[in-house]
């Protein structure tokens, strides 16, 4: 279907080519900085004179200057069809064609190259530009999520030691009360509250009970699995 105006997929393939990009909107010309400016289908913004960023909508799109050629939606239209277009013209047409005046060759020469010949081919090539930066560009964002995936898998399989220690599917923290369980253990018997965790499996605690070996005020540092909580 052929585009009645400008929209943010057709803007959006100038902008990938990474050429100057203004948009005519409302009596003014915009800079589109980057594509993240016209991701939204409906609404699109861009910099004016005074470096404010301006909302616009895309019916409001006059033409498009790109490189200093004004491109308007025809244009654009006509370059799309003579880029898809696999009709080639037939070998004996420039035989047929008269060869202009020279005078008139002169005076199209001082106007420079028309909108309709000169620079629809320079139109097409951007545009194929636009898709191979397009498609490099995902393959890029493509290549960034899996390297993400990759982290985040990775550290979803180390172990979190955040100043507690599993046991038994229980972790021990700062100001856990516990009980050392341990009947082997010279403080077995020993209660306490857990005042840090030194090093991966170890706890240390201030003891709050008295026995023969412990009284209340002693620092003793146990491995997890000796202890409990209460």
């Amino acid at each position: 279907m052929i585009p009645k105006i400008f929209n943010n997929v057709i803007i959006g393939q100038f902008v990938l080519t990474g050429v100057p990009i203004k948009v005519y909107a409302s009596g003014r010309f915009l800079i589109i900085t980057d594509v993240d400016d016209i991701e939204d289908p409906t609404i699109g913004f861009g910099m004016d004179e005074n470096g404010e960023m301006i909302q616009f909508s895309y019916a409001e799109v006059e033409f498009l200057q790109v490189q200093g050629n004004k491109i308007d939606i025809a244009t654009y239209n006509k370059g799309m069809a003579e880029l898809h277009s696999g009709d080639e013209a037939p070998a004996d047409t420039e035989e047929e064609t008269e060869e202009p005046p020279e005078e008139e060759e002169d005076e199209e020469e001082k106007a420079g190259p028309s909108m309709s010949d000169g620079y629809i081919p320079a139109m097409s090539t951007l545009i194929e530009i636009s898709k191979d930066v397009f498609k490099a560009k995902m393959d890029v964002i493509k290549q960034q999520e899996k390297e993400l995936k990759d982290k985040a898998s990775s550290l979803k399989k180390e172990p979190i030691s955040d100043s507690v220690i599993e046991e038994d599917h229980y972790t021990f923290g700062t100001g856990d009360i516990i009980n050392n369980k341990d009947t082997n253990c010279d403080h077995y018997k020993s209660k306490g509250i857990v005042i840090q965790i030194p090093q991966s499996g170890m706890v240390r605690y201030t003891v709050t009970n008295s026995g023969d070996t412990f009284k209340p005020g002693d620092i003793l540092t146990k491995s997890s699995d000796q202890l409990e909580k209460i």
